[in-house]
């Protein structure tokens, strides 16, 4: 597992002028200082060009088409210099003519990109579990940590100032505790290290068999703090300065209760890495964290 000294060199910033995407470009100038290079791509996609033309009866020339969306990839691009102008930076941007997907990891790839920063819609209801297309395939594929943000979300200052890092027995847990390592040294992160502690089966065996519950809640709770413990130790985070919550419930809702009790400001969790189509399978939990969270959420990807 490596240590980030710095965890950010290079922030890339998917944008193509919608809301979703001004909101990343705000959420990410405000890491601005502690960026080296800022990076802005638009993706161009011709394919719904190219499939039109070898699919109609009568042929025609596509390239006024394709001049036309490049020139609104201009536009795009010349808006976000714009923002990032008007908060002192300026950006390497680029136009890529691919899906979006591919188009942006080829991007992250191209410019060894340390951070991606997504938007997402700000939906209410049924409405809130759909991430978007992009997002969502980009969160799935991803070796690089992106940072999700909502529509409307509220942008602050110091948005590492409290990090809640969801942690259990697990590689990507220890992936996730390491990154936060990193956010300390560079943003003096307080981190608050949460444990989900899921009774639910063991309420329904007590009352099932007719046993007290609590002393053995009270050992689930000691082990879950030594779980917690050993994963700051792994990181070299110490205990003592940081918060330590071991919270009741599923795991998605018991990360997002504790963020919300400790006033987070970002919550970080980690996902497997994995080969093939099963690296297209971001986990239950994270997937869960990043579609629920009203704050950012930066996802980090075992890469063992």
């Amino acid at each position: 597992m490596a240590t980030l000294n710095q965890p950010f060199a290079t922030l890339l910033v998917p944008y193509d002028g919608s809301e979703p995407s001004q909101a990343s470009l705000a959420h990410a100038l405000a890491l601005k200082d502690h960026i080296t290079t800022f990076v802005v791509v638009t993706v161009v996609d011709e394919t719904p060009v190219i499939s039109q033309s070898a699919t109609t009866v009568t042929a025609y020339d596509p390239t006024p088409l394709f001049e036309a969306l490049d020139e609104q990839g201009r536009a795009v691009l010349a808006d976000a210099s714009a923002r990032c102008a008007a908060a002192g930076v300026s950006p390497v941007t680029e136009i890529v003519h691919d899906a979006p997907v591919p188009g942006i990891l080829a991007m992250m790839q191209k410019h060894h990109a340390d951070l991606v920063v997504m938007g997402t819609h700000a939906r209410g209801g049924v409405a809130r579990t759909f991430l978007g297309s992009t997002t969502e395939g980009l969160l799935r594929s991803s070796d690089v940590p992106v940072l999700t943000v909502r529509t409307g979300e509220a942008v602050v200052a110091d948005p590492f100032a409290t990090v809640l890092v969801g942690i259990d027995d697990s590689e990507p847990s220890d992936e996730a505790v390491t990154f936060v390592a990193g956010l300390t040294r560079t943003f003096g992160t307080h981190v608050v290290a949460a444990y989900a502690l899921d009774s639910t089966s063991l309420y329904e065996n007590a009352v099932s068999y007719g046993f007290d519950p609590v002393p053995l809640l009270s050992d689930m709770r000691a082990d879950g703090e030594g779980i917690v413990t050993r994963a700051l130790a792994r990181a070299s985070i110490p205990a003592a300065g940081a918060t330590i919550a071991v919270v009741e419930g599923k795991p998605a809702s018991a990360v997002l209760e504790a963020a919300a009790q400790n006033h987070a400001t970002a919550i970080v969790v980690g996902s497997h890495g994995r080969r093939g189509l099963r690296r297209f399978f971001l986990g239950s939990v994270a997937e869960s964290i990043v579609r629920r969270s009203d704050i950012p959420v930066l996802v980090v990807r075992n890469r063992h």
